[in-house]
């Protein structure tokens, strides 16, 4: 039998337990940051009478909702900048994707680095001006998380309720 002497046990486990609290910490402030978070998407949607059966949060900062019925989507844009925004597919002729590249050289190899990354809303009524609402930037996140995909994923749901 292994015997262990109180003090060398009450120091491994304060130092475990110091090695463990930043982590826990940062996971409880990134739960009630996204439950925040969800919380005022819903609120906002429901004040506005939308109730979306599709949703998608990423990054904890983008969080987009599409009422199938009464075929509206609902934008949140979270942080510094927050926006809040409803469009009715109704109104919406056309759904693209807007990217904004540019070319970095490094030596002799060309690299091309997505800045921007957005869905824009053409429509029906062309005094209206395009709307545009943020996938991606690339001043606040330093690299893609599958936010292509997203943005390919929502021009094919959206355009299939227009």
């Amino acid at each position: 039998m292994i015997s262990i002497d109180p003090i060398t046990l009450a120091v491994s486990s304060f130092a475990m337990v110091a090695t463990a609290s930043p982590f826990l910490y940062y996971s409880y402030k990134l739960r009630k940051i996204s439950s925040e978070n969800l919380a005022t998407f819903e609120e906002f949607s429901t004040s506005n009478n939308v109730i979306p059966t599709q949703h998608e949060r990423w990054r904890n900062h983008y969080h987009l909702g599409l009422d199938s019925q009464y075929k509206k989507l609902v934008y949140h844009r979270f942080g510094s900048y927050p926006e809040q925004s409803i469009i009715d597919l109704r109104e919406v002729n056309k759904v693209s994707i807007q990217e904004k590249i540019r070319k970095v050289q490094v030596g002799k190899e060309k690299r091309y680095i997505l800045d921007y990354l957005a869905l824009q809303f053409h429509f029906k009524d062309f005094s209206h001006s395009p709307k545009t609402i943020e996938i991606y930037d690339g001043v606040l996140f330093t690299n893609l998380a599958g936010e292509k995909g997203i943005a390919e994923k929502w021009q094919k749901i959206l355009e299939s309720h227009l």
